[in-house]
C-alpha cells in the first residue's frame, strides 16, 4: 500500500513480546488513534500488520523493537523476545517496499524515552534517566534535551547493571543484574503460589511478608543500578515506565534507602512515574519516524 507519504500523520508501533501497541499522531503530535494487537508469528507478519495500519494521510512510519537495532540499515541485530527470527531481519526496508513510506527502526527503551522527554514526565527537562520496567528492564538516557542511542541503539540498558555478582543468571550471560530482581519474572522469582508480578504487588497491598519482601528486594536492586548510572553520568532525574511501573510505589521506600546511602556523590534524586501508560513506546516511534 503506498499512502503517498503527503500529509503530517505518522504511525508509531511498539512490539513486544506478546503484544503490538501502535499510535498514529497527529500534526501536533495528538494521538489521534491507537490500538494493541497480539504479536504475530515473525517479522515478516509484522510487516503485514503494519502495512495494513497506515491509511491515508500517514508520512511515516516508526517501529520500535525491544532489542538492539541497526538504526542507519533498518536492520533488526539482536531481538530475543517477539516470536519469530528477528537477527538480521531488515525490517526497515521490507516496510518501506511494503508501504512506500520512510521508515525508522529503533529501540524500544530509547522510543519511549522519546516520547517522556517531548510530551510526557521529563517535558521540562534535559538531562534525564529512563528506566523501563516489564518483562526485562530497559533504559535510555537524554543528556541535553538528546536521546543517546549508541552504535547499536544500545546506550542506557540500565537493566543489565551487576547489583549481586553471585545472584541468578541472566539472559545476557551475566549474573545478577537489575533485571533478575526487578523485571516481572524477577519479582516473582522464588515465591510460591505468584504467577504475575501484578499478583506479588496485589499481594503486599495486602500485607503479605513475603510479596512485600519481594518488592522491597526489586527496590533495593533498582536503587544499586540506578545509583551507579547517576554516578556514572552525573543525572538526578529517572522517569519509570513500563508495565511493572505501577507498583512503583511498593518499590520506592528501599529505592531511595540506597539513594540516599550515596547521597554525597549522587545528591539529591528525584523518581518521576512516566505519563504516557503503555503508548509511550508507540508514541516515541512515531516520533523518531518524523524526523528527517
Amino acid at each position: 500500500m503506498d499512502a503517498g507519504g503527503a500529509a503530517g500523520m505518522r504511525l508509531g508501533v511498539d512490539v513486544g513480546g506478546s503484544t503490538v501497541k501502535w499510535v498514529i499522531l497527529g500534526e501536533t503530535s495528538e494521538v489521534i488513534d491507537s490500538g494493541a494487537v497480539p504479536t504475530p508469528s515473525g517479522p515478516d507478519e509484522v510487516v503485514e500488520l503494519v502495512g495494513g495500519l497506515v491509511r491515508q494521510g500517514v508520512g511515516s512510519i516508526g517501529i520500535g523493537l525491544p532489542g538492539h537495532v541497526d538504526r542507519a540499515a533498518g536492520i533488526a541485530l539482536f531481538v530475543p523476545n517477539p516470536p519469530g527470527e528477528w537477527t538480521g531481519h531488515p525490517i526497515g526496508l521490507a516496510l518501506g517496499e511494503r508501504t512506500g513510506l520512510p521508515v525508522a527502526v529503533v529501540n524500544d527503551a530509547r522510543a519511549f524515552a522519546l516520547a517522556e522527554l517531548r510530551t510526557g514526565a521529563a517535558r521540562e527537562l534535559s538531562d534525564v534517566l529512563f528506566a523501563v520496567l516489564g518483562t526485562g528492564i530497559g533504559g535510555a538516557v537524554a543528556l541535553g534535551g538528546r536521546i543517546l542511542a549508541g552504535p547499536r541503539d544500545n546506550l542506557g540498558e540500565v537493566g543489565h547493571i551487576t547489583v549481586d555478582a553471585d545472584g541468578p543468571p541472566c539472559c545476557c550471560g551475566n549474573r545478577g543484574c537489575v533485571e533478575t530482581y526487578a523485571a516481572g519474572p524477577g519479582i516473582v522469582r522464588g515465591l510460591d503460589g505468584f504467577a504475575t508480578a501484578a499478583a506479588v504487588a496485589a499481594a503486599a497491598r495486602a500485607g503479605h511478608p513475603a510479596a512485600r519482601e519481594a518488592m522491597s528486594r526489586a527496590g533495593r536492586a533498582l536503587g544499586v543500578a540506578l545509583g551507579d548510572a547517576m554516578a556514572l553520568l552525573g543525572i538526578g532525574t529517572v522517569v519509570v515506565g513500563g508495565g511493572v511501573a505501577g507498583s512503583l510505589d511498593l518499590m520506592l521506600t528501599a529505592m531511595r534507602e540506597e539513594f540516599e546511602r550515596r547521597r554525597p556523590l549522587i545528591g539529591d534524586v528525584a523518581v518521576l512515574p512516566a505519563a504516557l501508560g503503555s503508548r509511550a513506546g508507540a508514541i516515541g516511534a512515531a516520533l523518531y519516524g518524523g524526523e528527517p
